[in-house]
């Protein structure tokens, strides 16, 4: 299987963005963060998202809009996403939430109305690198695919959570929907004709059954903790609500595909001392990792240990495409009318 080097995706990536009318500046900034999740094994939400953009681009989605501050105030922040590209929302959330927090040691930033914005985890990366703690939820509008806990009927999405911090070696980052599988993994499952391990779904009928295809037909996606423990998921899924009221959004509308979402980051300058918390988390990260494995398992291995190492290949060897992305890029590239790079 060839590899392409990420310079070469950006490059595509960019000239996609710039033919569907976003500036080059934000096309630059976007094909980065697209490029690191595909390189991180964020698949679902990487160079694939490009086709989801294709469609959306000029309708859910203002390629010409800008995120717009509307209230900033002490430790927090509200930003308006105008329906922008989600990228661009979350990069303005993170620049007031730096400068925040480097004031107050702590830092929240409320966002609404954005469009999609990907994989949370990847926008976390630069925060962990200055050695703060981060945390971001997000609601979506537009996509019920999971019932209230006890429920039938789908009425919230698959609100995702991701957390990032730093340990004195390399950062934990965890990145995961509030339901058993995110959306981009049950349409892969889907496509693939591949059923789950576990009875994760439930049908129209409100019985439990491991064939994500009931979801298209009525059914529903069982949120983290499955049937008896998912209480704890719905509780997840309810928080990024939460923080989307905070915004001022009300999940009422189901028909206006949109996300909102909340980040929040904290220096521990202001707590115990930034080389004081790095030294215990460290101390702590590697009596974890002292612990004898699994039968089966060759070492414990911490939240987004895994994406670190593929990002790292990547950067060493470029990256790895399977065929059917390749054909997608290919029929983008076409269509586009965009020089063929692949």
């Amino acid at each position: 299987m060839p590899r392409y080097s990420k310079q070469r995706l950006i490059d595509f990536s960019i000239q996609f963005f710039i033919k569907k009318g976003i500036s080059e500046d934000n096309a630059r900034y976007i094909s980065e963060l697209v490029v690191l999740t595909e390189a991180m094994g964020f698949t679902t939400h990487g160079l694939a998202s490009l086709c989801e953009y294709d469609k959306e681009l000029g309708l859910s989605i203002d390629p010409q809009a800008e995120p717009e501050l509307v209230k900033d105030k002490g430790a927090t922040a509200l930003i308006n996403g105008n329906r922008c590209m989600g990228h661009l929302a979350m990069k303005l959330a993170k620049e007031k939430a730096l400068e925040k927090a480097s004031m107050y040691g702590v830092a929240m930033v409320v966002v609404r109305n954005a469009g999609w914005i990907g994989a949370l985890g990847v926008h976390l990366i630069s925060l962990v690198k200055e050695n703060l703690l981060a945390q971001i939820w997000a609601q979506s509008r537009g996509y019920p695919l999971c019932a209230p806990f006890g429920g039938i009927e789908a009425k919230l999405a698959t609100n995702p959570v991701a957390i990032a911090f730093p340990t004195g070696m390399e950062p934990v980052l965890g990145d995961f929907a509030t339901s058993a599988v995110s959306w981009g993994k049950l349409e892969r499952m889907i496509e693939q004709g591949r059923k789950a391990e576990q009875a994760i779904f439930l049908d129209k009928f409100g019985n439990g059954t491991n064939d994500p295809s009931v979801v298209a037909e009525g059914g529903s996606i069982l949120f983290l903790g499955g049937e008896n423990f998912g209480y704890k998921g719905f509780t997840f899924a309810l928080w990024c609500e939460a923080g989307a009221a905070l915004a001022g959004v009300q999940n009422r509308n189901l028909k206006v595909p949109e996300q909102s979402f909340s980040l929040l980051v904290i220096d521990p300058d202001n707590f115990a001392g930034r080389d004081s918390y790095l030294a215990e988390m460290k101390a702590f990260i590697l009596s974890l990792k002292e612990s004898r494995p699994r039968p089966g398992k060759e070492s414990v291995r911490l939240p987004g240990e895994r994406s670190f190492q593929l990002l790292k290949a990547a950067e060493e060897s470029g990256l790895q495409l399977d065929h059917k992305l390749l054909i997608l890029l290919r029929d983008l590239s076409e269509k586009n009318k965009i020089p063929e790079f692949f």
